[in-house]
């Protein structure tokens, strides 16, 4: 929630068991939504107008058959090479390394990851900051409350706040699978306390008495108080969204409706009474066979492949009424309209402000339909070493719950610090295709 801090009035404690200085008293105050302070009925805060705003975005995603495949590839970009950890120093070059813990510590770390399964829970939360901007991982803590036991990933569309208590502060979320029917007093509703996560969360654990917290992330987007909104959200307000999405329902309904024709056969009257001696005074239905029989001629003639580069003779006559010969048959070949690319122009725009709404380069996307344009070579390295970069705010999001609690609550040390294996692409002189280090800086 991007509310700041006004006022803090706290003193400083050592608790018992806990080997970190940690504030026990602590007093904030944030802005209240006074619309929603005067209204006691007020128990949840909607996610959205109809409170089913991220339901309405699955849907709008399950939909589109490129924008949930591009969410998922900013989440694991996100995700690069995994978790690494120690404690973080300078090397000579002023680049950032990690140095190993001491055995017994590192031993004791590497079993908390493995029990958690921490990388669901990294991988989940990254998609939920991808898809809504906003992600609800779950601390959870061992029956005495001395450890932390598990971090994982609630469902962001699973998860409503409650209002703001009388210090301005959220300190309820409400989780139920069912919200468009659901409320917060259902009895299928879990109510799972907030931390404060702008100050010291650790410290509120430890203070408290639940055994269940949940650590709010989100990626601040002006203009939204309570939840946020993934910056990609405007391919759906601006309607490129559905617009990419119409263009497949017209081709389906066009290839479903439209008659496939291929030839346009005209016959004279002419042709009848010129051939078929007597035609005039036959009986209408002596006519009718011999035209059904002499049209399934002309069509034998025209249709499969073994016909191919076969000649058609067409009789002519003599109008003398105006003095010309005319065909007796004509057979005109009708265009296939779906051969015409109708809308594939509109289709690649759509394309194009998809991926540059999601924030990805095209060379990373991959080939755009009917537009030629893809990645290849020293595009796709450039363009995967600038993300990886540029994504480095979002993995210390996801990263806040381990750093800023599960360090200090566990007992771990303070100075070590938990981060993403960020891999980067490197030229073929340089040996090999791949490189890693914790810099976030490419090797040259």
């Amino acid at each position: 929630m991007k509310q700041p801090i006004f006022n803090t009035d706290f003193t400083v404690s050592l608790l018992p068991g806990f080997n970190a200085i940690a504030s026990t008293d602590v007093k904030m105050q944030r802005p209240i939504n006074t619309q929603l302070a005067n209204d006691s009925k007020k128990t949840i805060l909607f996610w959205g107008d109809n409170n089913t705003f991220p339901q309405d975005v699955i849907a709008d995603v399950r939909k589109d058959p490129e924008i949930g495949t591009l969410l998922d590839k900013q989440a694991n970009l996100l995700y690069s090479g995994g978790l690494m950890w120690g404690i973080p120093e300078i090397d000579a070059n002023g680049q950032k390394v990690y140095t190993p813990l001491d055995k017994l510590v590192n031993d004791e770390i590497m079993l908390w990851l493995k029990r958690s399964n921490i990388n669901r829970y990294m991988a989940e939360a990254a998609k939920d900051l991808y898809y809504f901007g906003n992600a609800f991982p779950e601390i959870i803590l061992q029956g005495d409350r001395t450890k932390i036991i598990q971090i994982c990933a609630q469902a962001a569309e699973e998860c409503r706040f409650g209002v703001q208590n009388s210090a301005g502060l959220i300190d309820i979320c409400y989780i139920n699978a069912q919200w468009e029917t659901a409320k917060q007093d259902d009895p299928l509703t879990k109510t799972v306390s907030v931390l404060d996560a702008y100050y010291d969360p650790a410290s509120q654990l430890a203070a408290g008495n639940k055994l269940n917290y949940i650590y709010p992330l989100n990626y601040a987007n002006p203009g939204n108080k309570f939840y946020q909104m993934a910056d990609w959200n405007s391919i759906r307000e601006s309607g490129w969204l559905e617009v990419s999405q119409l263009i497949p329902q017209f081709k389906k309904a066009l290839l479903k409706n439209q008659m496939t024709i291929k030839y346009h056969i005209k016959i004279m009257n002419t042709y009848w009474t010129a051939k078929f001696e007597g035609y005039d005074i036959m009986p209408l239905s002596e006519k009718k066979a011999i035209k059904e029989k002499e049209m399934t001629a002309i069509q034998d003639m025209l249709v499969g492949s073994a016909k191919a580069g076969k000649s058609f003779v067409s009789p002519k006559y003599w109008d003398p009424i105006t003095g010309k010969e005319q065909d007796l048959i004509t057979i005109e070949s009708i265009d296939d309209k779906l051969q015409d690319g109708k809308y594939l122009e509109e289709g690649k725009d759509a394309s194009l402000y998809k991926g540059a709404a999601v924030g990805l380069h095209p060379a990373l996307v991959g080939s755009v339909p009917n537009s030629g344009m893809g990645g290849a070579g020293s595009n796709i390295r450039e363009a995967y070493n600038l993300h990886v970069l540029s994504s480095r705010s979002r993995q210390d999001l996801i990263l806040e719950p381990l750093n800023n609690v599960l360090i200090e609550y566990n007992g771990w040390p303070l100075n070590m610090e938990f981060a993403f294996r960020n891999q980067f692409m490197t030229t073929l002189d340089a040996g090999k295709e791949t490189t890693t280090n914790t810099s976030n800086t490419p090797v040259k």
